[in-house]
């Protein structure tokens, strides 16, 4: 049965990246559960888009935040770990940044939850200290 679980939601979160890598956001933010607790970063860091947001409007508010700041140039997937409700995902993204022309690259790791298929939980962990400069300008 547990396995089962982790198979489905092994191609769910597969299904989840591949239509964000292909730019299908209104398939993202459906496959969010109407209550998802977002949070990328920390409350203090440096950058708009950090800190929780709830909800599948917060997550748009998230993304919208995120695009006003920088334009994603690369985002390479690195490994998917899925056991039952929980995955965690490697990836490493290159950036550049509107106001400073500032290009970056940084790892990161998103954790994610799912309920009945869906993203009830994501948290996402990355340098906010290298973010807070690029961001800064």
């Amino acid at each position: 049965m547990a396995e089962d679980l982790t198979a489905r939601n092994r191609a769910r979160v597969d299904a989840l990246y591949a239509a964000y890598l292909a730019g299908d956001m209104a398939s993202v933010i459906g496959a969010m559960a109407e209550d998802v607790r977002w949070v990328s970063g920390e409350d203090t860091a440096s950058a708009p888009w950090s800190g929780e947001r709830i909800g599948r409007e917060g997550v748009q508010a998230y993304f919208a935040a995120l695009a006003a700041e920088c334009r994603i140039l690369d985002y390479r997937i690195g490994q998917i770990i899925v056991d039952g409700d929980w995955a965690a995902v490697t990836a490493t993204v290159r950036a550049r940044f509107h106001r400073s022309g500032m290009e970056q690259e940084l790892d990161k790791v998103d954790v994610l939850r799912l309920r009945d298929g869906q993203v009830a939980e994501f948290r996402e962990y990355y340098d906010t200290s290298a973010i807070a400069v690029a961001c800064a300008v």
